[in-house]
């Protein structure tokens, strides 16, 4: 389970937000274990209203993302995506030290993933992202665009190369990457391969969300489905944003009908690929680096250590099935 170790000062963070956001006077703020990134925490006001705080300390900067988010909720009327609210200056994210602060209307309700997942979310979720798929990649400035890199490698990298062991977790976590270590550097290479195949594709950009997985998709007490955290928004091919719903019974629906909305859209098997190895990447950096060089705490480090069970050994098998599974759908 998520724990707060990010050392904020919580007083002095609700301070620092009544002086600084349009919103009424805060009066609690709390942490709550969701998400991986970062660290999130609901204020309560003194009109009794609940909004839903995020801080991430991170090397990205969130403003164009945001600030995109922000445009294309009040401007365009998407009303599925989840809006910054602004600082009194305007700003939709500001420093707290050197964690980035912004905060969201409180949705009361469950995620997807905290839920399940029917047709009828399905439908309703292939039709938001084949709407926000329709922006292309000059609708914004400032959105970063994908270059099919692996940014993963680095972190990878320094944990196989560390020779911390001093824990019950690390001791396993060790062992397990010198076992799959053979298998690792060669999926990495795999990755520099794809790099040079996709950026030679013809393929089209459109804005993406990065991470639309179902614990990003919130449903309210109405019913309706919200997109929510933002951070990885980008220009890209859809697949980026499309392999989050592949593997599992509703992927035919979901396709189906994505194309009513986006009937042009091109998919390719190849660029799934890339998503799904990079993915699973992404998973091995993130929770092996909460073990060898996160918290110590037992408690934070058993769900790191049962997070990365799916990733490694890296699940080449399930990876194949799913694309196989794509090919089949694509030539229906």
């Amino acid at each position: 389970m998520k724990v707060d170790n990010s050392t904020i000062h919580t007083a002095s963070l609700l301070e620092f937000i009544n002086h600084s956001f349009k919103i009424e006077r805060g009066i609690t703020i709390d942490f709550i274990p969701k998400g991986e990134e970062g660290y999130c925490y609901t204020l309560q006001t003194e009109m009794e209203k609940t909004y839903f705080v995020k801080a991430i300390k991170t090397e990205r900067d969130l403003f164009p993302a945001l600030s995109a988010i922000h445009t294309l909720y009040n401007h365009d009327k998407k009303a599925y995506l989840l809006p910054p609210i602004p600082t009194k200056n305007g700003d939709v994210v500001v420093y707290f030290g050197p964690y980035q602060i912004s905060i969201f209307p409180f949705i009361q309700g469950v995620s997807i993933y905290e839920g399940s997942l029917t047709l009828l979310d399905t439908e309703q979720i292939a039709s938001m992202m084949a709407d926000l798929h329709q922006y292309d990649k000059n609708r914004f400035e400032g959105l970063p665009c994908e270059q099919f890199d692996n940014p993963f490698e680095k972190d990878i990298f320094k944990i196989l190369h560390t020779g911390k062991a001093d824990t019950f977790y690390r001791r396993r976590a060790k062992d397990l990457f010198v076992q799959e270590q053979e298998d690792i550097l060669t999926t990495l290479n795999k990755m520099k391969k794809m790099q040079t195949e996709l950026q030679a594709l013809p393929l089209s950009f459109s804005i993406t969300h990065g991470d639309p997985n179902y614990a990003n998709i919130m449903r309210d007490l109405k019913g309706n489905l919200h997109l929510i955290d933002f951070g990885e928004l980008a220009y890209g091919p859809i697949e980026r944003d499309i392999m989050a719903f592949t593997g599992n019974e509703f992927f035919h629906s979901f396709l189906f009908e994505y194309y009513k909305f986006h009937p042009y859209a091109k998919l390719h098997v190849e660029v799934f690929e890339f998503y799904l190895y990079r993915w699973a990447l992404q998973e091995i950096a993130d929770f092996g680096s909460q073990i060898f060089f996160g918290s110590t705490g037992n408690e934070e480090n058993e769900h790191a250590w049962e997070e990365l069970q799916p990733y490694l050994p890296i699940p080449h098998k399930d990876i194949a099935k799913v694309l196989n599974d794509i090919k089949e759908e694509l030539n229906k």
